[in-house]
Formats: C-alpha cells, structure tokens, sequence
C-alpha cells in the first residue's frame, strides 16, 4: 500500500525525472525577473504530466470527531484509510486526480477560447485607471516592500493579483508552492479555477506592483474590478480574516466550464 508523498507505479513522472536526472548534466541556472531560478522536480513551467500528484497526506484543517458529528464522520470514512481521517485513501486520491485532470483541460479550453486583445484590453484599463501600478522587471525592486501586485500570464491570458508586507519574497512563493493534492479542487470540477500556485515561475511573464499601506484596499479595488474571467483568484480580494475564513465557502469564485456548469452540484475536491 503506498503510504508516502511519491506517485504510487501509474503516476511515475517523478520518478521517471529522477532517473533521467540522475544519467544527465546538471540543469543550467535560469534567471526570471533577476532571481535565479534553481531546478524543480516540477520544472519551471505548468505541465499536465506534472500536475495532480497524489499526496496521501491531509492538508486541510482537521475537525475532531465529536464535532464534526457520527454522520459526517461516516459519510467521509471511504475517503480515509485511517480511523482519525488524517491519511487520505487510494480511492479517494485515484478520483481526485481524475477530477482534478479533467478540470485542468477544462480550464486550459477555457483559456484558449479567451482573445488575446481582449485580455490586454482589460489589463491596459486596469493600468491606466491605477496609476500607482508600476512595471517590474527586477524583483529585487520589491524586497520588503508593502503592497498590492499583479502577476500576468499571457500564454494562459490570465491574471493574479495579491497583496503582502513583503511582495519579492510572496511572489518567489507563489512560484515556488505547490497546491496542495487535496486542494486543487475548490468547489465542483467543473466549476473550479486553476490555483496560481500550480502554475510554475515562467508562466508569469509581466508583473505590475503599487507600494502602498493600504495595498488591502487596494488588491479588494483591483479584483473588484478586473473582469472574472481573466483572474485566478479564488475569492475576493482582501485581507483573510478569522472571522471571514469561517464563512469563506460563500466566496469561492466558480468559472462556467461546461455548458450547464449552473446545474453542477456542489461539491468539493477536500473530503
């Protein structure tokens, strides 16, 4: 039974990787906005073979057992292999990965048909109505700095806009992170928007930045703002309250991927 953090034999691009890696020259550096880049086992651009790798392990918040009610608890039990519900089951991570790959061709159709004008259009009016978003072509530029950002993606004709205390150094994580296996999934699979964390660092190609203190009032300003669909955000913009973290369900942002994606039930990749 697989128990690690690996592909199991049928999801092998990893350790197929490893061993090309292993007969071949050392990867060259390759630097992106001025930071080098060191060599991923996900590479540095957003792939199919390298998306949706089963991970057994939970990632979301654990409900203990007398809260989360004997119902529920049962009504889960399938998508667990263990009787605290921490380690997640082979049935459970064969169906994700499944739903998770027929949303990420769902999505990537859906980029497809979005015009390349149209994006610029909408960026371009964004830019000029926001004076303080200003090009960048050095992340260095950004070190320690407060405020709001946007990362574009033209091959994709998406856009990511975030805010931190520290924009280099949330800019370097997003293209660094990996979405977590049981969380690619927000909401039902044909309805749910790719993660900017899945994407890799050479999928951004032009970053915009304001350096402000109030950069939450402004990221809520700019995806307020920006057509939904050229965003990756899954919510709203904002800073993430404990309060509205409770209730952040009611924000997920659902992206029409199929023609009655209305009549979908909902659901959730997360067990």
């Amino acid at each position: 039974m697989y128990t690690g953090e690996m592909p199991i034999d049928e999801w092998t691009p990893l350790r197929q990787m490893r061993q090309k890696r292993q007969k071949s020259e050392p990867a060259p550096v390759v630097e992106h906005f001025g930071e080098r880049l060191r060599q991923s086992k996900f590479g540095h651009r957003l792939t199919r073979e390298m998306y949706a790798i089963p991970n057994k392990k939970r990632s979301t918040r654990y409900v203990p057992r007398e809260y989360a009610g004997e119902g529920y608890w049962a009504s889960q039990a399938w998508a667990y292999e263990d009787e605290d519900h921490t380690i997640l089951s082979d049935e459970f991570c064969e169906q994700q990965r499944d739903d998770a790959l027929e949303n990420f061709d769902l999505n990537m159709a859906f980029f497809a048909q979005i015009q390349a004008d149209v994006f610029e259009d909408a960026l371009t009016e964004m830019l000029a109505k926001n004076k303080s978003l200003r090009e960048v072509t050095d992340l260095k530029e950004l070190d320690w700095d407060e405020g709001a950002y946007v990362m574009v993606l033209d091959g994709y004709r998406q856009a990511y806009i975030g805010q931190a205390v520290d924009m280099r150094a949330r800019i370097r994580r997003h293209w660094t992170a990996t979405k977590q296996f049981d969380r690619l999934l927000w909401g039902h699979k044909y309805q749910s928007v790719l993660s900017v964390d899945s994407f890799r660092a050479l999928d951004t190609t032009r970053i915009f930045a304001a350096k402000t203190i109030n950069a939450d009032r402004l990221e809520r300003r700019l995806v307020k703002n920006f057509p939904p669909d050229l965003l990756l955000n899954r919510i709203e913009g904002g800073t993430l309250t404990a309060v509205r973290g409770a209730f952040i369900a009611t924000e997920i942002k659902r992206r029409q991927l199929v023609a009655d994606a209305d009549a979908a039930p909902e659901e959730s990749g997360t067990p």
